[in-house]
């Protein structure tokens, strides 16, 4: 039985990884040739390469689920048009022993893609950002950012009518500390100087049974985050690991902002990588219907399949992020689909 394990083990690691860079090298090939007219004159051919190469991991993990079914279905179609299966059969083998290492071979791919996205994959996806912000040509920055809502450690919410992150200014601004003694301040101006925020011409109201306002000329705050804090930059959830995007949604809530979009998000991490195991599981009954099927009917089934649970997965998205279902249902309503229906026709395998 090993000797069979490993061949079906090493065949199918073969297609899935050859597939999965042919995927890989498409997007990659197509991405460059729409996004070479953006590159800044200045940009160095070191960075363009580095930023295309470290697109390949994330690429990887989004690309898995198409190379696990089309891997599967190009197995099993080839092992039941040589009559190979058959013979398994004949020695006494049963069908459902014969795949037994796709099974495996899935679980390990969807708990090292679920390990890979907390890691190197996340690492990766952040100075892919960086290189794109230095190298390609964006919409224009603005120097002065209105209307900032955020919320500040330890214990700050801050309000920021007009940032200035260059100069390290800020104009108009409302603090309110959450922590008792509560307290709001409101300052006409902030700076950035030496390490700390200095606040400029203000009034300060302590919450107490009685409120008590105190006016300052220049009053200092323990807060240790700098301008940059203020104005970070977008950083797409998706690219996000789970650890990073439970701490966005965190200080998002603590800002007082809606969270559906973010926890769907979350839960769609958790769920995504377990898609490998569950195509790989519904791809194994379909290889043994079609036998004699063909590549290219592999390929387009494959295809299809594929294209299906990612149209459910916008789907029930898009719900999710809207608040009609719970974000955990929004994410792990497609998959249990076709796990369902993977486990239904591999139960009425022979």
């Amino acid at each position: 039985m090993r000797i069979l394990d490993k061949y079906i083990t090493k065949d199918y690691l073969k297609l899935y990884l050859i597939f999965t860079l042919f995927f890989i090298s498409i997007f990659l090939i197509t991405d460059f040739f729409t996004s070479i007219s953006n590159l800044k004159k200045e940009a160095a051919v070191s960075y363009v390469i580095q930023f295309y190469l470290l697109q390949i991991p994330y690429l990887f993990t989004l690309l898995s689920p198409l190379s696990a079914i089309i891997s599967t279905l190009f197995l099993i179609t080839h092992l039941g048009g040589t009559y190979q299966i058959q013979a398994a059969q004949i020695g006494g083998i049963s069908v459902k022993r014969v795949v037994l290492p796709l099974f495996t071979i899935g679980l390990i791919i969807s708990f090292s893609m679920l390990f890979l996205n907390e890691t190197l994959i996340f690492r990766a996806n952040q100075r892919v950002q960086k290189l794109k912000e230095e190298n390609f040509l964006g919409p224009p920055k603005k120097e002065v950012q209105k209307n900032i809502f955020i919320h500040v450690p330890p214990c700050y919410l801050f309000y920021i009518r007009s940032l200035n992150p260059q100069k390290g200014e800020m104009e108009n601004i409302l603090i309110y500390k959450e922590s008792p003694p509560n307290s709001i301040i409101t300052a006409k101006k902030g700076k950035w100087v030496e390490g700390e925020w200095i606040f400029y011409q203000g009034i300060e109201y302590l919450l107490n049974e009685e409120i008590e306002s105190t006016s300052f000329y220049e009053k200092k705050l323990p807060i240790d985050k700098g301008p940059a804090y203020f104005s970070r930059k977008y950083f797409p959830p998706d690219k996000m690991s789970i650890a990073e995007l439970r701490r966005y949604i965190d200080e998002y809530e603590k800002s007082g902002f809606k969270t559906l979009d973010l926890e769907t998000e979350l839960n769609f991490k958790l769920s995504y990588p377990f898609t490998n195991f569950i195509l790989i599981l519904l791809g194994i009954p379909i290889g043994l219907v079609l036998k004699k099927g063909g590549r290219g009917t592999s390929l387009a089934l494959g295809l299809i399949i594929s294209f299906g649970y990612y149209e459910a997965m916008a789907f029930f998205t898009t719900l999710g992020k809207g608040g009609f279902i719970s974000p955990f249902l929004a994410s792990w309503i497609p998959s249990l689909i076709f796990l369902a229906g993977g486990i239904y026709l591999f139960t009425r395998v022979e």
